[in-house]
């Protein structure tokens, strides 16, 4: 049996959803989660058919649950529920026909309706996973502060978002409006939330919507010339747009090779799990995104990294210790932190009581030179 999640922080409205889908018990089973971070638990540990979320939701908001799922399950099938109420926005909603919208309040035979055709294989009126196209929209009609980071086959970009709108933009040596040019264009990205705009100066000025026309104006435009060159080389068949769309569709992209910085993560990881006086870690990279942590349960997993960053300024400011290697924090409960720089990755570490911080900064770097 299929299994439907709807995600809403008002517990009797989930409990008249439940009860009113309960006519369709025979061919799903609903579940429900009063935040984001219930539902992800609930994705993690149980086979999950379709999601049904609210934007605004305690602890981990709609966008950092479509982001997450944009990321581990890009393949799910999601409904997003909205109470905007506005004719303007109502008007920019009916533009993003790439996801399927139910307004609040919901009308229960609309949800039935919109669960039976979401739960159809194939069905078009329902995007796998989130487009990156479809959440910038969704950012700016919400007017969120947010640093994004977007994973493709092309590699990672960052995109910083202030009220909605693009501030600036990082693709490896670009920036600016020539870096959200590209990015935006990207096929199947990964995309992860930071929920603090991480950028102060306005870099970008154009609007979201020119960003988006051009990024997939010169998308388009690259398409064409391709399959120019391709029939002029003869290589292969001329197909019609809907056999180009089936055939995109059954393609299955190809493993992305791992660069440099994943890599380096991955060693890292590697180190950090041997040793036996490591308790707890987390790995963040330089834009403070969380790229690793230790397998079993995590209790340091929301730290923000920006804020030892800041402290280790105000420090250097006052004494010019020169380049940062490592901090150790001691608490009252016996416990030992180290906060450590390695490469381009910010690491935070929960040392066992009686650890001598300094043998396992040593222990790192030793296994980091072999």
């Amino acid at each position: 049996m299929k299994s439907v999640l709807i995600v809403d922080d008002e517990k009797s409205f989930l409990l008249s959803l439940k009860d009113g889908l309960s006519a369709h018990g025979e061919r799903y089973q609903v579940v429900t989660a009063e935040n984001g971070r219930q539902a992800v638990e609930l994705l993690r540990s149980q086979p999950i058919d379709l999601l049904v979320t609210d934007l605004k939701l305690p602890e981990m908001d709609g966008f950092e649950l479509l982001a997450w799922v944009s990321r581990h399950q890009a393949q799910l099938p999601v409904i997003v529920m909205t109470a905007f109420g506005t004719p303007e926005i109502e008007a920019r909603l009916a533009t993003l026909d790439a996801l399927q919208y139910l307004e609040k309040p919901l009308d229960l035979q609309m949800l039935q309706e919109g669960i039976d055709s979401g739960l159809e294989s194939g069905a078009k009126s329902y995007i796998r996973g989130i487009t990156l196209a479809t959440f910038l929209q969704l950012m700016s009609i919400e007017q969120k502060n947010c640093t994004l980071k977007v994973t493709a086959s092309a590699g990672v970009g960052y995109i910083y978002i202030s009220r909605g709108e693009l501030r600036d933009a990082e693709y490896q040596e670009l920036s600016g409006e020539s870096a959200a040019l590209e990015i935006v264009g990207w096929d199947n990205a990964e995309i992860e939330m930071d929920g603090i705009c991480r950028r102060q100066e306005a870099v970008i000025n154009l609007s979201l919507e020119h960003i988006l026309i051009e990024a997939f104006r010169r998308k388009d435009e690259r398409a064409y010339r391709k399959k120019q060159q391709i029939e002029a080389a003869g290589e292969a068949p001329q197909l019609t747009p809907a056999e180009q769309k089936d055939v995109s569709v059954r393609q299955e992209e190809p493993p992305r090779p791992l660069t440099a910085e994943q890599l380096s993560c991955k060693r890292l990881t590697e180190v950090l799990t041997k040793l036996a006086a490591v308790q707890e870690f987390v790995i963040f990279d330089q834009h403070g995104f969380l790229e690793q942590k230790n397998p079993s349960n995590c209790t340091i997993e929301d730290f923000d990294p920006e804020i030892y960053s800041h402290l280790v300024e105000l420090i250097d400011a006052q004494i010019s210790f020169g380049s940062f290697s490592h901090l150790c924090l001691n608490t009252a409960s016996r416990y030992r932190y180290l906060l450590l720089r390695s490469q381009e990755h910010r690491v935070l570490v929960k040392l066992k009581p009686g650890t001598q911080p300094q043998q396992v900064v040593s222990e790192i770097k030793r296994y980091l030179n072999r």
